[in-house]
Formats: C-alpha cells, sequence, structure tokens
C-alpha cells in the first residue's frame, strides 16, 4: 500500500508549525499527504515530497531536496527561498499575498501556476521550466520579476514582468531544442547603449528585455506595446537598430537570431522610411486564390513576401524586386479555412506591412 503520510527522522509539523530543522535525517512526505509549514523550512538533510508541500514562511535548503509533488507559496508579506543546491518541483502555484524572493535554481517539472504573488530573482537564480512544462494564469498582479528560462523546441510566452505589469515576451517555436532564457529589466536601455541606427528616430522603451539561448537560432519574437507608432528596436554592433518585423494590434512581431545574450525594447523609426506605400489583398475573402497589389514601390526595390498561419507557420514565402515579383497567388492545399496574415517586407528601409488574409472553400 502506498504511503501517504509523513515518514520522519527529526522534528517536522503538518498543518501548524515552527521552524524545520532536518539534521542528518530523510524525510518522505508520501503523494496524498498535505503538509502545511507555517514557519521557516529548514533542511539540513535529505527531504522528498510527492504530496503537497505549502510553504508561507520561506525555505532554506542545505543539503538535498526533490519537491515531486506540489508546492504551494501561499504566505503573507516577503517569503524568502534559499539553497545551497537546484530544487526540483513537481508543479509550482504562486499565490502570496505579497513576493518571493528565489535566491535558488529552481526548475518546475510540470505546470506554473501564477494566482496572486510576485517572484522577483536574477539571473543567477532564474526560475527554469522544463521542456513542455505549462504557464497559466500570469498577469499584472502575478509573474515573474526577474528572469524565466524554458528549455525544448516549443513556442512559449515569458510570463515576465516589472512586479506592477506583466510584460509578457513570446517566442515562436524553435528550430531545434534549446534553453532559452529572458528576463524583464526595469532600466533605461540606453545603458546599454546610446548609439542608434540611421533608421531610428527616438529611443522611446524605458525598459528592455534580455534574450539569452544557447544555440545560433533564427526565431520570432513578439512583444506588444501601448503606442501604434513604436518599433521593436534590436541592439547589435553596439547599437540600437529597427527590428524587422511586423505589426497587427499594437503586437510587434520581429524575426531574429538568437546569437548568445541579444535585447530589445521600443523606439521610433525616422519618417523617411515610412511612405505612402500600401499593400493590399484582392479578393479577400477568397478561395485561396488571390491578387497581392504593392502600391507606392519602387519597381527595382526589393521586398520579402510572406503568408502566414496563426501559429507564426509560412506556407509561402516569397523574395526578390518587385518589378520580379507574382501578383497572382494560389495557396491550394496549403491552406485551409481560416485567418491568415500576408506581411510584405521592405528590406532597405526596414518598413513592414500586415494584410489579414481570409480563406474560405
Amino acid at each position: 500500500m502506498k504511503k501517504c503520510f509523513l515518514i520522519q527522522i527529526g522534528l517536522i509539523c503538518a498543518n501548524t508549525g515552527y521552524a524545520q530543522l532536518f539534521s542528518s535525517a530523510e524525510v518522505y512526505i508520501g503523494s496524498e499527504a498535505v503538509v502545511a509549514v507555517n514557519s521557516e523550512l529548514i533542511n539540513q538533510g535529505e527531504l522528498k515530497s510527492e504530496g503537497t508541500l505549502h510553504l508561507r514562511k520561506g525555505m532554506n535548503n542545505q543539503h538535498l531536496m526533490a519537491l515531486n509533488g506540489q508546492v504551494i507559496l501561499d504566505g503573507e508579506g516577503t517569503q524568502l527561498i534559499e539553497s545551497a543546491n537546484s530544487v526540483s518541483v513537481g508543479s509550482l502555484l504562486v499565490a502570496q499575498s505579497g513576493k518571493v524572493n528565489l535566491q535558488a535554481s529552481f526548475l518546475v517539472q510540470n505546470q506554473l501556476c501564477f494566482g496572486k504573488g510576485i517572484i522577483e530573482n536574477t539571473k543567477l537564480y532564474s526560475l527554469a521550466l522544463a521542456d513542455n512544462a505549462q504557464v497559466t494564469g500570469a498577469s499584472d498582479r502575478s509573474h515573474v520579476k526577474g528572469f524565466v528560462q524554458k528549455s525544448g523546441d516549443d513556442a512559449f510566452d515569458f510570463p515576465v514582468g516589472d512586479g506592477n505589469s506583466l510584460h509578457t515576451f513570446a517566442i515562436s517555436k524553435p528550430a531545434s531544442s534549446d534553453k532559452i532564457s529572458v528576463g524583464f529589466v526595469a532600466q533605461n536601455p540606453t545603458r546599454l547603449s546610446t548609439k542608434q541606427a540611421d533608421a531610428v528616430a527616438e529611443v522611446t522603451g524605458d525598459s528592455y528585455w534580455a534574450v539569452q539561448g544557447e544555440k545560433n537560432q533564427s526565431i520570432q519574437v513578439s512583444i506588444t506595446s501601448e503606442q501604434a507608432n513604436n518599433r521593436v528596436l534590436q541592439l547589435f554592433d553596439n547599437q540600437w537598430n529597427i527590428a524587422a518585423g511586423t505589426v497587427v494590434n499594437n503586437r510587434f512581431m520581429a524575426q531574429t537570431i538568437l546569437n548568445n545574450a541579444t535585447f530589445f525594447t521600443f523606439g521610433i523609426q525616422r519618417s523617411e522610411a515610412t511612405e505612402n506605400a500600401d499593400v493590399s489583398v484582392y479578393p479577400n475573402p477568397s478561395n485561396g486564390s488571390f491578387d497581392i497589389r504593392l502600391n507606392g514601390f519602387s519597381a527595382n526595390e526589393t521586398i520579402i513576401l510572406d503568408i502566414i498561419d496563426l501559429t507564426g507557420r509560412s506556407l509561402m514565402k516569397q523574395a526578390g524586386k518587385v518589378k520580379e515579383m507574382m501578383t497572382k497567388y494560389s495557396l491550394g492545399d496549403k491552406a485551409s479555412n481560416g485567418s491568415y496574415f500576408l506581411r510584405v517586407l521592405r528590406t532597405e528601409k526596414n518598413q513592414s506591412f500586415v494584410q489579414n488574409l481570409l480563406i474560405t472553400k
């Protein structure tokens, strides 16, 4: 019969308790057990939990710990989580009336659920999520003020912010499995560099995202701004550059290559880079065959034309001079009924256009 109670050598108290000290003890919490620690949990032995563990006054792990069940952070005020070693958690629920100061390497294997409370950490102690781990409930009142790392090859929304507002940073599905870390830094991005490319009129962001991957691969990033005239800026060659991409309902999408650390913020593009050009699709809705009309473009300028679905997957892509581009297209069996995006990038001007395309067969 599976044990559903606490096996201990040392002192522990369920539901109500005081500071817990596991000297050289080995402690096991069974899969059906629920243990609430109302004072600081200090582990100097070996603690393994398959059940539900409520932490309300912080934790100081000085030896070995594996929390394979659920951990619920539901105290008041500030909870300090410290550990000399990396701690693996099955599921983590943030329900803190206050904040959680994370000074430990935490790996969430299955699910991270935000309810209330802010997790604060640094790049040294980023909150890591295993491949296929899910995140739910991130909001202005509950997110990570600091850094989150995600393993795997899935599209992912990083639940980062400044402690008052959520500033989600989304990535498309990477080409191969990677460990990608994203942090939101509430500091002026000009501290990284005051230099701007010619196409940048002004750096308007008062904060930035720090992004790092282990592999050199292309991904699409997506962030939201309240200002419709903003553009995504990326720092490379020690200057802020316009990140080529698209804008849909203040959602900014940019294609980039992760190469060690890179940084993103918002800025304004110089007016010289925007002319009276226009992109349209006819008919729209269509049965999969349609014309693309490029008005106000120079015949010799280079563009990239792309049709993507709602997940960011490209159905058709073409690059070349405007005069050489086809204007009649047929997606055939590549597209089923639904909504798509036509994206046109003026590569020489770092200017992009997006049109909604509806397919009804």
